[in-house]
């Protein structure tokens, strides 16, 4: 995906990230440390790996979320890509997206991942963002070289 310059203003912004298997942590983490804050974990249900599975199959579900609503007026958001739909992440755009500018960092691993990365872009617009923008990182170029992720991450947020 190309780079895109983004415009927010990082002392107002809020990072969140849903994760399954704590890759998604990792990079909000990498975020939060470069910009003096704390992540915010999007909650919901323990649902074992063939459920979520099953239910990314279905773009536009939802589920039940528990999270603190945003109070700042960007929002990064961390999240991994599954088949269509990533759940608890399409609730939280529902809920949260209307005039918020939001950057989302899309963790992958196999297939499809910019049309994915578009869905996701369009939604949050759909839901009523002013700004949505996508930068995509490959879950084993997290694993084995997290310094090179660091530096994408920190090139496209221009810190």
């Amino acid at each position: 995906m190309t780079k895109i310059k983004v415009n927010v203003t990082y002392k107002n912004v809020n990072i969140y990230f849903f994760t399954y298997t704590g890759n998604s942590r990792k990079i909000a983490e990498i975020v939060a440390s470069r910009l003096n804050t704390k992540p915010r974990e999007i909650r919901t249900y323990e649902f074992p790996y063939p459920i979520w599975l099953i239910l990314s199959f279905i773009p536009y579900l939802g589920v039940k979320i528990d999270v603190d609503k945003p109070d700042e007026s960007g929002i990064i958001l961390c999240f991994p890509k599954w088949t269509f739909n990533c759940p608890p992440i399409t609730t939280f755009l529902k809920k949260f997206a209307r005039g918020k500018e939001i950057l989302m960092i899309i963790c992958y691993g196999g297939f499809d991942e910019r049309r994915y990365a578009e869905f996701y872009r369009n939604f949050a617009l759909k839901c009523g963002a002013v700004k949505a923008e996508c930068l995509l990182i490959k879950r084993r170029k997290l694993k084995e070289n997290s310094v090179e992720v660091e530096k994408e991450v920190e090139g496209w947020l221009n810190l």
